[in-house]
C-alpha cells in the first residue's frame, strides 16, 4: 500500500464532505497476458502480410487487396480488443473514504456496477494469495464481509493485499470507536 495523496480524487455520487483515503486498481502484472497475445497476433498478421506476395507455392484466389483489407481489420479487431481490456483493468477501481467502501465495475463503455457499503457494516476484512505469481510479485484478493445480508466485497488482484487489509480494519476501528489490532482482554473465571 502505497502512502499517497487522493484527496483531488473525485467519484461519481461522492459527498462534498468525503474525503478519500486511497484507490486501488488491479495490479499491472495481470495485464501481461492478454498483451501477450496481442502482440502475438499482430505480428502473426504482419508476417502472414509479408510472406503471401512472395510465395509462389501458395496462391490465394482472392486479389492481394482483398487480402490486405481482411489483414487490416483483424489486426483492428485485435487492437480494439486490447484496448477494450485495458479500459477493463484501468477503470476497476477500488475507493475507500471516511465513510464507505466503493466498488467500481466496469464491464464495457456503456456497462458499469457501483457498489458502496458504509465501514459501519464492515464486518470482517481478509485477503488470499494463491500461486507463485501472486505471492512474488506480490498481490491477491482482499475479502470484505459486511453486516446481514448485504452483499459482500472482493478486490481481485489489488497490489499488497496485506497492507490494504490492514489499512481498512484501521478505518473502521477508528469510525466505530475502537483500536485496530488490539482486542479487549477476557477475564477468565474457573468454573467450580
Amino acid at each position: 500500500m502505497q502512502a499517497q495523496d487522493y484527496r483531488n480524487l473525485r467519484f461519481e455520487g461522492e459527498d462534498k464532505q468525503e474525503e478519500t483515503l486511497f484507490f486501488l486498481r488491479p495490479h499491472a502484472i495481470i495485464n501481461v497476458g492478454w498483451v501477450l497475445v496481442a502482440v502475438f497476433l499482430l505480428i502473426l498478421s504482419t508476417g502472414v502480410v509479408a510472406f503471401l506476395p512472395n510465395n509462389q507455392f501458395f496462391e490465394l484466389p482472392l486479389e492481394p487487396t482483398t487480402v490486405y483489407l481482411s489483414i487490416l481489420v483483424f489486426d483492428l479487431v485485435i487492437a480494439g480488443g486490447a484496448f477494450q481490456w485495458f479500459l477493463h483493468w484501468y477503470f476497476n477501481i477500488y475507493v475507500l473514504t471516511n465513510k464507505r467502501l466503493v466498488d467500481i465495475d466496469f464491464f464495457g463503455l456503456f456497462h458499469r456496477k457501483i457498489s458502496q457499503t458504509t465501514l459501519r457494516n464492515v464486518e470482517d476484512v481478509t485477503y488470499s494469495k494463491h500461486g507463485v505469481l501472486q505471492n512474488f510479485f506480490d498481490f491477491g484478493d482482499v475479502h470484505i464481509q459486511t453486516a446481514g445480508t448485504l452483499p459482500n466485497f472482493e478486490f481481485h488482484a489489488i497490489p499488497d493485499p496485506e497492507g490494504s487489509v490492514q489499512q481498512i480494519l484501521n478505518l473502521v476501528a477508528k469510525y466505530k470507536g475502537g483500536v485496530a489490532g488490539h482486542h479487549e482482554p477476557r477475564s477468565y473465571q474457573p468454573t467450580q
